[in-house]
């Protein structure tokens, strides 16, 4: 064998070695690239004259999970408008619709479909209000606002007791305040507890922060903002891995934080109740303790001091 030959063949599995190193290195360490806010502070919150009752809910959840739901205090539950899922929403608990899209796709009901929904529900007890969109994205998909303002309007028009919901995270805001889309409440979704699917000494807590802030500087007014809770880790998720469950300890400053900015709010969001295998898992719904945090017993607890 020629002697370059073997020196050819050397160098080329050293360049591969070096290669498969160099990628595992970046998929192992990608997520240590997060960078928490240091930016200011927001500004406290003024809770309201005469403070109404928050209303709860923590997402993704089956008609098996409402007992569960229910002795930990939540009192809505996110369905579908379907005739059997609404009529299984159990007495003390309402639904909120989920009728919306996520950033720049498809809704789940079309215009003629979300109408007929609109005039079925409108007058229902048992219905809360209407999930428009989650973290609608303007910038990609200017339109999405003009679809919402829409769609808010014959909720206004058509169910003027039921709310219309949109939940935001930390894409352009102005053209989705309230002002301008006509809905009721707005959800923010920052979640503190990133940078790893494995639990980490400090979540980044300024994220609600900055979140808020970008909400007042688009015109978002306090008390329409519902804060949505990060009740999730990425530890056994099959897609994204760069959050982590709260430790008891560090719900508890997500908590605090947000009580100093949003006092009493309509709306309070858990994110996420049930397992999504790409986005949230482990859940609440797994937080009780033993191999997760109990993070069940400090919502209860809150939830009950909020009737």
């Amino acid at each position: 064998m020629d002697i370059r030959d073997v020196r050819f063949r050397i160098a080329a599995v050293v360049v591969t070695v070096v290669l498969a190193a160099g990628i595992l290195f970046y998929l192992q360490h990608r997520a240590d690239r997060y960078r928490p806010y240091r930016g200011p502070l927001a500004s406290p919150g003024t809770p309201a004259a005469e403070p109404g009752r928050t209303r709860r809910i923590a997402l993704n959840t089956e008609p098996s999970d409402y007992p569960r739901l229910r002795a930990l205090g939540y009192d809505l539950v996110d369905v579908k408008a379907d005739p059997a899922l609404v009529a299984g929403v159990p007495d003390g608990m309402q639904a909120l619709l989920w009728v919306g899209n996520f950033t720049c796709g498809g809704f789940e009901l079309d215009w003629d479909a979300f109408t007929q929904a609109v005039h079925r529900y409108g007058q229902d007890p048992k219905v809360f209000g209407w999930y428009l969109s989650d973290e609608p994205n303007p910038g990609d998909c200017p339109r999405i606002a003009q679809e919402i303002r829409r769609r808010a309007a014959y909720v206004e028009r058509h169910a003027p007791r039921q709310i219309s919901f949109i939940s935001l995270t930390d894409w352009p805001m102005k053209p989705l305040a309230p002002k301008r889309t006509g809905v009721d409440l707005v959800g923010l979704d920052p979640y503190p507890c990133k940078g790893s699917a494995k639990t980490r000494e400090h979540c980044d807590i300024g994220a609600i922060d900055r979140m808020v802030r970008m909400a007042d500087a688009a015109g978002i007014p306090r008390g329409r903002i519902a804060p949505v809770l990060q009740t999730f880790g990425q530890s056994c998720s099959k897609g994204d891995r760069k959050y982590w469950m709260p430790t008891q300890a560090q719900f508890r400053k997500i908590l605090a934080r947000w009580d100093r900015l949003t006092p009493r709010p309509p709306l309070e969001i858990s994110y996420s109740w049930g397992r999504q295998d790409e986005w949230a898992c482990p859940s609440l719904a797994d937080a009780s303790g033993g191999d997760h945090p109990d993070l069940q017993s400090l919502m209860k607890a809150r939830n009950s001091s909020r009737r």
